[in-house]
């Protein structure tokens, strides 16, 4: 199925108003239309679909035409000259009737090697888009930790004010305005670093996507691709992965490989035509025509072991590929596997760290309420600030790691493509019909009134318009 990002087209019939931020949809969507490794594999594909169409052209006949004009001069012993000019005019075809059956074997060949150079599109968009899915949390997460920190930040500034007074009046000592400076040199030193995760995940956004990135959303989570237990998540990926479709795509194409260098042994049996006119401009030398038709078998007897060597390398890469997709098979049914357990960790990590945060709110609001009662000291609520903080950090990080969990996965199985979502036939999808007539009317109205409503607009349902 190559319908991951379908998900997200029924949040169109629920739109209620502009797009103002990227989402994660629509970015990609970009990515597959802007990145160059996607179009540079395209290109490799056409190159198979021209060799495919190259070898189809040995099913027909050959076809020349031919035009030669001499001219002759010769001297005579009486002194004169002679002059004879010619013009020939001729057209031969040929056709390969047998050939060892080498040029059907070479067609089979060159449409799976060509299936198989489409299948490697698929997987190099899989992986540019995973990366993508990256640099977007990567991106949301950097934001959020730069909020989170700053907000830290002032908190302890206003911390360290109070802590001044407390010491003025007696409450408290230098040790605890010691321990405030501490944790402020090191929220500064924290704030900096996630700017310069930012910047970092910011540039590998853009390179991906092709422009800088807006205010992001969190994505909803297509769950309804989750398989019900691991079983289930290797079936999927054995059947839709494409990087395993193109390796048996290319074992398939080094079978009749072997079977087309077998063929060289056989006979070949070609069907030949031609006919000429001949125009002399002397009347000795009548105009001609000639015309004939005949029939040639070639039966190869030795040629030094060429043809013996290329049916060895033929099953030698036919072996080849068939190991590499054992390997292949084996380390794709890990990997999805893995990764749909990691997923189930990602998301039990999740609720643990939510519920961490709430637990560690309620830890400092009764240390506070304790440090005024005198059962605590002002160190404690440092700390208590402190845990606070790193609980919260851990939510930011669990809930990127849960996205791009999800998303590994369904990258582990091939079912992360926006191509295949995009060959969908909308004339038969009353939900896609439904959304695309919504977006166009909320295009013609917002253009009325002036006001942006995205990057871009688009027919497509699966347009990322939440």
């Amino acid at each position: 199925m190559g319908w991951v990002l379908a998900c997200l087209a029924l949040c169109v019939c629920a739109l209620s108003g502009p797009v103002k931020a990227d989402n994660l949809a629509q970015m990609l969507y970009d990515v597959y239309d802007n990145n160059p490794d996607i179009r540079a594999e395209e290109a490799a594909r056409d190159i198979k679909k021209a060799q495919s169409k190259e070898a189809r052209a040995a099913l027909y006949p050959k076809v020349n035409a031919t035009l030669s004009q001499n001219y002759e001069e010769s001297k005579l012993k009486s002194g004169g000259y002679s002059r004879l000019r010619t013009s020939q005019y001729g057209l031969s075809a040929s056709q390969r009737l047998f050939n060892g059956f080498q040029t059907r074997n070479n067609i089979l060949r060159s449409k799976y090697e060509e299936k198989s150079a489409h299948y490697k599109v698929r997987n190099r968009e899989r992986q540019i888009l995973l990366e993508a899915v990256k640099a977007y949390m990567d991106v949301y997460a950097a934001r959020k930790m730069i909020k989170l920190r700053r907000r830290h930040l002032d908190t302890m500034l206003k911390q360290r004010r109070a802590t001044k007074a407390r010491i003025r009046a007696g409450e408290l000592t230098k040790t605890d305005l010691s321990k405030t400076d501490a944790l402020i040199y090191r929220a500064r030193a924290s704030l900096e670093g996630a700017q310069a995760d930012l910047g970092g995940a910011a540039g590998r956004y853009e390179s991906l996507v092709g422009y800088r990135p807006g205010d992001l959303i969190y994505p909803q989570m297509p769950v309804r691709f989750m398989p019900k237990d691991a079983d289930e998540a290797v079936k999927k990926a054995l059947r839709m992965h494409p990087d395993l479709r193109a390796s048996r795509a290319n074992t398939k194409a080094s079978e009749y490989a072997v079977k087309a260098a077998k063929g060289a042994f056989l006979p070949t049996l070609d069907l030949t035509g031609e006919t000429t006119r001949t125009f002399a401009s002397s009347h000795s030398e009548p105009n001609k025509q000639e015309s004939s038709v005949g029939l040639r078998l070639s039966l190869p007897l030795f040629d030094g072991g060429t043809r013996l060597a290329g049916v060895q390398k033929a099953r030698a890469e036919h072996n080849q590929r068939t190991h590499l997709t054992n390997a292949l098979t084996a380390r794709i049914k890990a990997d999805a596997s893995e990764q749909f357990l990691r997923n189930k960790a990602s998301q039990a990590k999740l609720k643990q760290a939510k519920a961490e945060v709430r637990a560690a709110r309620e830890l400092l609001k009764g240390i506070r309420i304790e440090e005024k009662a005198g059962q605590r000291s002002f160190l404690d609520i440092l700390d208590a600030e402190v845990a606070l903080l790193d609980a919260q950090e851990l939510e930011i990080y669990s809930q990127a790691d849960s996205v791009i969990a999800l998303y590994s996965f369904l990258a582990s199985t091939g079912q992360l493509t926006v191509s295949g979502a995009r060959r969908a036939d909308l004339q038969y999808s009353p939900e896609a019909t439904a959304a695309i007539a919504k977006a166009q009317q909320l295009d013609a109205a917002y253009r009325q009134k002036g006001k942006k409503i995205g990057r871009r607009t688009s027919n497509d349902p699966w347009s990322g318009l939440r």
